[in-house]
């Protein structure tokens, strides 16, 4: 997956409430230069082409800032399946 990185629907989410501090949600559409999309397949999130009723399989791609590590670099916590699987 050779990806573009952020082709397209940057949208805000929700908000999560932690004690004293609001941190927006992000949720974007991923797609490579072959406009292959993100979805699962056996349990792997894999790249390829979704067409039609498939479209609905394409996994949303969910960000935070992860402000438990050094925040001058940046570091973020991604998700998919609604937030219920992450990488931070």
């Amino acid at each position: 997956l050779a990806l573009l990185f952020l082709c397209a629907e940057a949208e805000g989410f929700a908000l999560c409430h932690a004690p004293a501090l609001q941190t927006k949600v992000f949720q974007y559409r991923i797609w490579d230069v072959n406009q292959k999309s993100l979805y699962l397949r056996n349990d792997q999130l894999v790249a390829g082409h979704l067409q039609g009723a498939n479209a609905a399989l394409e996994e949303k791609v969910f960000w935070v800032p992860n402000r438990a590590f050094e925040p001058a670099r940046l570091p973020v916590i991604m998700g998919i399946q609604n937030g219920t699987r992450c990488l931070a």
